[in-house]
C-alpha cells in the first residue's frame, strides 16, 4: 500500500510518464526497494480506472508512444484515504508507517495521532520480545553476533518509540513547515 501512496504523491507534483514515476519513488526509497514494471503499470491502471488518474497517450516519432499520467482530484482523494487507512495489520511494517509519516503534514492533527498512536501499540507490543530473545540464545553458538543484532534493533524500536511520543506531545507542530517571515 505505501507504494501506491508514493506514486500518487508523486503524481501530485504534476504529470509524468511511468520511468519517470519509477524512478522517482526508487530514488525515494533509496533503491531499497526497486519498484518493478509489473507492480506500477497494474497499479496505475487501477488508479485510472477508478478515476484517480488520467492517462494521455503522447505520441513520439519512431518511437512507441509514451503515457503521461496525471493525479485528479478523486486521486488526491483516494491518496489521503489511503495515508488515513493503517489498521494494526498494517501498522506492523516499518515502510508503511513512515511513509504515512512523511506526509503528516496533509492529514489533520487528529488524523496523525491516531496513526501514532497505531504504530506505538505496534512498538509496545514488540519491546518486551527483545528480553525473551536474548534470553532463548544462551546455548546459541554464534550468541555474540546474535545478542549485538537484538541490541541494534532494540535500540532502534525505543528510538522510534521516543519519536513518536515526541510527535504525539506536538502533533499540529512537529509535521507543519515553519511560518515564513
Amino acid at each position: 500500500m505505501y507504494i501506491e501512496i508514493l506514486l500518487l504523491a508523486n503524481l501530485r507534483r504534476g504529470p509524468r510518464h511511468g520511468y519517470e514515476l519509477k524512478k522517482a519513488i526508487e530514488g525515494v526509497t533509496a533503491d531499497l526497494f526497486p519498484l518493478s514494471n509489473s507492480l506500477l503499470y497494474p497499479a496505475l491502471r487501477r488508479f485510472e480506472e477508478m478515476g484517480a488518474v488520467q492517462r494521455e497517450v503522447v505520441p513520439q516519432e519512431g518511437k512507441p508512444d509514451r503515457h503521461l499520467y496525471r493525479l485528479t482530484d478523486r486521486g488526491l482523494e483516494v491518496m489521503l484515504g489511503l495515508l488515513r487507512d493503517f489498521p494494526p495489520e498494517v501498522a506492523r511494517h516499518d515502510n508503511e508507517f513512515w511513509v504515512r509519516a512523511s506526509f503528516f503534514g496533509l492529514l489533520e492533527p487528529a488524523e496523525r495521532l491516531e496513526i501514532l498512536r497505531a504504530r506505538q501499540q505496534v512498538l509496545a507490543n514488540r519491546l518486551p520480545n527483545f528480553a525473551r530473545l536474548r534470553a532463548g540464545q544462551a546455548d546459541e553458538p554464534n550468541r555474540a553476533s546474535l545478542l549485538a543484532v537484538l541490541a541494534f534493533r532494540e535500540r532502534r524500536f525505543q528510538q522510534e518509540f521516543a519519536w513518536i511520543e515526541q510527535a504525539m506531545q506536538t502533533p499540529d507542530h512537529l509535521f507543519s513547515l515553519p511560518e515564513e517571515q
